[in-house]
């Protein structure tokens, strides 16, 4: 009978190590990275000023040049893994790309999927309307329609604060801004930049904040057992904090003063 009851309790632990053994296998080492030469970032290039396509169908914005920068430091290069926003997250879980450098929220909601570094950006989230619009409250919002990037964090958040709103939810920020732009919809759910660069692209047209959703504070993503990498990640950050050359980029590509950003 002992014998009976240790070998099962043997046959779990054997169970047990063999699983946490396969887990940390999957998990990828910065030594591993800087052995392939080459470190794969998931980024969404069809989301200014974060990420988009120059004149010359080069990748650009403010994750694009971060995610540079990492690579710089770890001595490797740099390969681009474009996602959107609805499969950013599931591109690193099963391994298409080391990390997700997407402007991505932190949420607790997220953390059960992914590990985050200490916060390299933040945003505030706002409704984005024509200025001419009625719209100034949230309870304006019944019954009218607000487009939203589909998985992103605005969505869940108009959701919330104007539960009566039609929302149109979009693959990318482009198609969302765009709804906006030609009237499809009322408002549209996005960060403090974009109704600047909006007016700025659509002459005769004035687009305006009307209400805020919030801040967000934006993290590297990776897988969640990923130890290695997340030490030497939330150091990379700490440093290019610390000497200004991660307030040079957001002041680039943002035009506006990179704030102080919290650490956990």
């Amino acid at each position: 009978m002992f014998n009976r009851h240790f070998s099962r309790g043997l046959k779990a632990l054997l169970a047990i190590f063999c699983l946490t053994a396969a887990s940390l296998a999957s998990a990828v080492t910065v030594d591993e990275i800087i052995k392939r030469g080459k470190l794969l970032v998931a980024i969404d290039t069809n989301n200014p000023p974060w990420g988009t396509m120059d004149a010359t169908m080069q990748a650009d914005g403010y994750d694009v040049a971060v995610a540079k920068l990492m690579a710089k430091y770890m001595g490797v290069e740099l390969e681009i893994v474009t996602v959107t926003s609805a499969n950013r997250i599931p591109f690193v879980v099963t391994n298409k790309a080391d990390v997700v450098m997407s402007s991505l929220t932190i949420t607790p909601q997220r953390a059960l999927q992914i590990w985050f570094s200490i916060p390299y950006a933040m945003q505030e989230s706002v409704i984005m309307t024509p200025a001419k619009s009625p719209i100034k409250t949230f309870n304006d919002l019944n019954g009218k329609k607000v487009s939203v990037v589909r998985g992103a964090i605005q969505d869940g958040i108009v959701g919330k604060l104007a539960p009566k709103a039609l929302i149109q939810r979009f693959d990318n920020d482009a198609s969302t801004i765009q709804a906006l732009v030609t009237g499809q919809v009322d408002a549209t759910a996005t960060g403090f930049l974009i109704p600047a660069q909006t007016t700025k692209a659509n002459p005769g047209k004035t687009f305006v904040s009307r209400l805020s959703l919030g801040q967000q504070h934006f993290g590297i993503g990776m897988k969640r057992d990923s130890v290695d990498l997340m030490q030497w990640t939330n150091t990379f950050l700490y440093h290019v904090r610390q000497n200004g050359e991660l307030a040079e980029l957001f002041k680039k590509y943002s035009e506006q003063t990179l704030p102080p950003l919290p650490s956990f």
